[in-house]
């Protein structure tokens, strides 16, 4: 038995979605206008944020359980299938290209209730 946790299978976030690559480089600036560098860390972590609107009351309910019970914020980190890396023209199981990352939650924006029975709100998550 696998202990991965996948996220849950919701309808995916509106596009356009944001990407964000972490800078790993430190540098410095000396009086005479030169600058020095190096790399900080040996890889560059992706960030993300996804947005829903009008995401359906049970869809949000699942969402909001994953989010405080099952991986517990930050706590636990599981993995994500990049929506944008999904073809639909052969289907999940059969898409070689399928991107799943592993990440954890690193904000919950504010999620409100817009319509009747409809919720909209953002996630932000981060390669682990």
């Amino acid at each position: 038995m696998s202990d991965r946790i996948y996220f849950p299978n919701i309808r995916a976030p509106g596009w356009p979605f944001g990407e964000e690559h972490e800078d790993t480089s430190l540098r410095t600036k000396f009086e005479d206008g030169s600058m020095q560098s190096r790399s900080k860390f040996t890889r560059s972590r992706r960030k993300w944020t996804l947005h829903w609107n009008h995401l359906p009351r049970g869809q949000y309910l699942v969402l909001m359980h994953f989010i405080t019970k099952v991986v517990k914020f930050s706590a636990k980190s599981f993995i994500w299938v990049n929506p944008d890396s999904v073809s639909f023209a052969y289907g999940e199981e059969l898409d070689p290209h399928k991107e799943e990352v592993e990440v954890r939650i690193t904000r919950v924006g504010e999620w409100k209730n817009e319509a009747m029975r409809y919720w909209s709100g953002d996630i932000e998550i981060t390669e682990v």
